[in-house]
């Protein structure tokens, strides 16, 4: 695990660095260049004649030409590696990255991946754009996202995804412990999320304040939504 600290990129010579969410559903892109988060579905349309498309134009091609779309992701992990590195290519063009650049990037891996799965992530990542790969479990950026007292509060965040939800207790700036739910109805997860919760929260790492952290995000478009999910 590599911890970041606020403002780690944020120096001479280091001109476009990346903070990447590559996820089930969606791959998020954050650069200062650009000032704002590009959000995308993560899927590639792949056209008979020859030829990708990435993102909402995937969606667009298949409602127009039924071409035949690809979730590189699956259950938070690399599931097509070729497929990925377009993915990624063309979502960071979109901030306005150089194609040529080796600024460094951070990526998002999940808390329970194996070590396997996330040194794939990185070579995936290391592929599409170059430079420096660093790694941060999810619920951890969530918790660095937040205002919470990393040093002294016991925190649990419970991150929801399509697919993998993972619920991680963060004890002295990384996480302690983490367990993964992979039931795919929502409803069905509540009692296994509430069991992990209690679980993890039964001997409170400190003192301080106790925090249940909850993130995730969800599909907005038609058609956002991995085909091989019930």
């Amino acid at each position: 695990m590599t911890v970041l600290a606020p403002g780690a990129y944020a120096r001479l010579g280091v001109r476009h660095p990346l903070a990447l969410d590559l996820g089930t559903s969606t791959v998020r892109v954050w650069t200062p260049l650009h000032g704002a988060v590009v959000a995308e579905p993560a899927v590639v349309a792949r056209i008979p004649s020859g030829g990708h498309a990435v993102g909402r134009a995937a969606i667009d091609l298949r409602a127009t030409s039924g071409a035949k779309l690809v979730w590189p992701v699956r259950h938070g992990v690399v599931a097509d590696f070729a497929a990925c590195v377009h993915l990624l290519r063309v979502v960071a063009a979109a901030t306005g990255r150089p194609g040529g650049d080796l600024s460094p990037v951070v990526v998002g891996v999940p808390a329970t991946a194996t070590l396997r799965q996330k040194n794939l992530l990185v070579a995936v990542v290391r592929r599409a754009l170059g430079g420096r790969v660093s790694t941060v479990e999810e619920p951890l950026a969530a918790a660095l996202a937040c205002p919470a007292d990393l040093d002294h509060d016991d925190i649990v965040a419970i991150d929801i995804g399509h697919g993998r939800t993972e619920i991680a207790r963060i004890a002295d700036r990384g996480v302690a412990a983490a367990e993964r739910v992979d039931v795919p109805n929502a409803v069905d997860q509540v009692p296994l999320i509430a069991a992990a919760v209690r679980r993890l929260g039964a001997h409170p790492a400190c003192a301080g304040r106790r925090r249940l952290l909850i993130t995730g995000a969800a599909p907005r478009i038609p058609g956002w939504r991995p085909n091989w999910l019930p």
